[in-house]
């Protein structure tokens, strides 16, 4: 019966990402299909969804302020003397070092919350979260595109 309720809870979240309202963001689908992937996958109960959502979304807000904080990516590396190159490395193996300590610290957080195997399947999780999203987004915009471009009729 769990099992039905987490499939039907995915399943769920596809439709809302089909058929959104015209208003409703691109992120609301997003995290629509993220919660019903991380509950299906690690087959969250209500109580530990309870515990588990409100530290998982604390722990990505503090992750993703950190990234941003050390935001390299828009720099121009190529335009940029040997000096501020050395810097930019150093700053990045500074925001590495604090990402580890930020998910050694939400590790022993989760591990509060949730069984250990649960805990231990976050990281591969999320990744494979990240590689449904990419292909989900993948298939909508190939579908969209063979959608618009079809024979015509005379």
């Amino acid at each position: 019966m769990k099992n039905l309720i987490i499939t039907m809870t995915f399943c769920l979240a596809f439709v809302a990402m089909g058929k959104a309202q015209p208003g409703q963001r691109a992120q609301d689908k997003i995290e629509a299909f993220k919660i019903a992937f991380f509950t299906e996958k690690l087959q969250l109960t209500p109580e530990e969804s309870k515990s588990f959502w409100p530290l998982f979304n604390q722990f990505e807000n503090e992750r993703d302020a950190l990234k941003d904080k050390f935001d390299l990516d828009n720099q121009k590396l190529e335009l940029m003397s040997d000096k501020d190159v050395e810097a930019a490395i150093m700053q990045h193996m500074d925001m590495e070092e604090q990402l580890v300590k930020l998910r050694r610290d939400y590790t022993r957080r989760f591990m509060e919350v949730l069984p250990i195997r649960k805990v231990a399947m976050l990281q591969r999780i999320d990744n494979d979260f990240k590689r449904a999203l990419l292909e989900e987004i993948k298939k909508r915009r190939e579908a969209r595109q063979g959608g618009a471009v079809g024979p015509r009729r005379n």
